[in-house]
């Protein structure tokens, strides 16, 4: 008897970037350090959206690229730490220990990827 698939299980696979949506998870670094960001927009000739800039890119770049922009969390790969109250992550290679709240991305950060259009994304569902 197979055992029941863990419901909080993920698969990756490719998909061409004239595919992504907003909403999509991609890794912007595959193959490396994994780095997962959540799709906020995408502009292609086809479709160029309501954002003034990128739509100014696509129509000075043409269709053999697409514009998305991802949200831009960073990781913070230290341990953190309490101390009275306070959180702290470890410093590496001697560094003094850090405020954690210096060292997370703000609410609102966000960056534009540029992919060509036969490019295969990876994404997770």
């Amino acid at each position: 008897m197979s055992q029941p698939a863990d419901a909080r299980a993920v698969t990756e696979y490719r998909i061409p970037a004239t595919a992504l949506r907003a909403g999509d998870l991609v890794n912007t670094s595959p193959g490396g350090d994994d780095d997962w960001q959540r799709v906020l927009s995408v502009h292609t000739t086809e479709e160029p959206g309501n954002d003034d800039a990128a739509a100014k890119l696509i129509t000075e770049i043409g269709d053999r690229y697409v514009v998305v922009r991802l949200t831009d969390v960073a990781p913070v790969d230290s341990p953190i730490y309490f101390d009275h109250g306070a959180a702290l992550a470890f410093g590496s290679d001697g560094a003094e220990d850090s405020p954690v709240a210096e060292m997370v991305s703000e609410p609102d950060s966000e960056r534009t990827f540029l992919y060509t259009r036969y490019e295969l994304v990876t994404v997770r569902g």
